[in-house]
């Protein structure tokens, strides 16, 4: 669904996600972005690109994130050069995230580009490109990829489709395909969207509530795995799924100065989107010491995105994450509601629908005013 925006409308967005005044907070710019990315067109590709001349590399990222998501292949050249990164000013988590928004927009004319860059200086870069080439084949030159329509639970275009359910799936074998380093990314990223689905639908189901913990756990296994990549998807699909079961693992995530940055930021907004404390009908004690729980989610974000010593993207992160929390636990939660007029209703997220974080929901009230 898109929203209907006047000239004035589109320039104020434009001009505050590409922070022309010189001060907009960067969570102002994201939801600007996310509001962007629900108007969509051919202006809107072109003001997203824009951005790419930005030196904050979290927001870069999240406008590749945006190209590949709004389904508009005039986003195609912008994040192809964006890969090539001629000029070396993108760096790595940024071009990943354009090789991975190529294979989002499935566009056969991109695929001698991404073959070439499998064989990039950086792992991340290298692995989204063979992901990216096998989503793409598999989109276009097999039956079961032709025949594929969108999950309506989950209306983003993910690097993988899930794997589809067998009489033998279980937890135990889907966690098994998900380790095994042997096999292809692309059949494990399967493997982990499958997992995903399978929490979903156990998620808050009377009865189901141990299925979806050993779910979980089963994602969790993967942030052992050696591919910041593939560790880094990881903490996405627990945004997408907000169980508070995952908090553990995300804080500790999220705070391992040993860990990817990529990894830890994705960690971050994971967190500000799941929105929670981890206290609503959830049985045991999900925080490792008495600081932590005391602190709780909040504090933790509150206090990483002033932390000094914290990674930028890590710090910017938390500051948008905790933007996210704030607004999700607000009455302000209605789907660009800055764009309501008096004689319209607002538009309310669809609550099947599981999103992450700016993708639930855009407030337009502080940047439309």
């Amino acid at each position: 669904m898109s929203i209907q925006v006047s000239p004035e409308q589109l320039q104020k967005l434009s001009d505050c996600l590409l922070n022309v005044k010189g001060d907009t907070p960067l969570h102002e710019r994201f939801r600007a972005l996310f509001t962007l990315k629900a108007v969509g067109g051919d202006e809107v590709v072109e003001i997203v690109a824009k951005g790419f001349a930005d030196p904050s590399a979290l927001l870069k990222h999240e406008l590749a994130y945006v190209l590949g998501q709004i389904k508009n292949l005039k986003a195609v050249p912008h994040l192809e050069a964006v890969l090539i990164d001629a000029d070396g000013f993108q760096g790595e988590m940024v071009r990943h995230e354009a090789a991975e928004a190529l294979g989002a927009l499935s566009s056969v004319q991109s695929l001698d580009l991404l073959k070439k860059y499998k064989t990039d200086e950086s792992r991340s870069v290298r692995e989204t490109c063979e992901i990216a080439v096998d989503k793409i084949e598999y989109d276009h030159f097999t039956e079961e990829g032709r025949a594929r329509q969108l999950d309506p639970n989950f209306p983003t275009t993910d690097p993988a489709p899930a794997s589809l359910p067998t009489e033998d799936e279980s937890t135990s074998s889907l966690r098994s395909t998900l380790l095994d380093t042997s096999i292809p990314l692309f059949k494990r990223y399967r493997a982990m969207f499958a997992l995903r689905n399978i929490v979903a639908r156990s998620s808050g189901v009377k009865g189901k509530e141990d299925e979806a913990r050993a779910g979980v756990q089963a994602l969790a296994d993967g942030f052992k795995d050696g591919s910041a990549l593939f560790r880094h998807e990881i903490a996405y699909i627990f945004g997408q799924l907000s169980s508070p079961y995952s908090i553990p693992s995300l804080l500790y995530v999220m705070r391992d100065s040993a860990e990817d940055d990529m990894v830890r930021h994705e960690a971050a907004e994971a967190l500000g989107g799941i929105a929670s404390e981890g206290d609503e009908g959830v049985e045991g004690e999900l925080y490792e010491n008495e600081e932590d729980k005391q602190k709780g989610v909040l504090g933790i974000l509150r206090e990483w995105s002033t932390l000094e010593s914290a990674p930028p993207v890590v710090r910017e992160s938390c500051q948008v994450a905790l933007d996210m929390y704030e607004y999700e636990n607000s009455n302000q939660f209605q789907y660009a509601d800055g764009l309501k007029t008096d004689d319209s209703a607002p538009v309310e997220q669809t609550p099947a629908q599981r999103l992450t974080g700016m993708d639930r929901g855009v407030d337009l009230t502080s940047i439309m005013a």
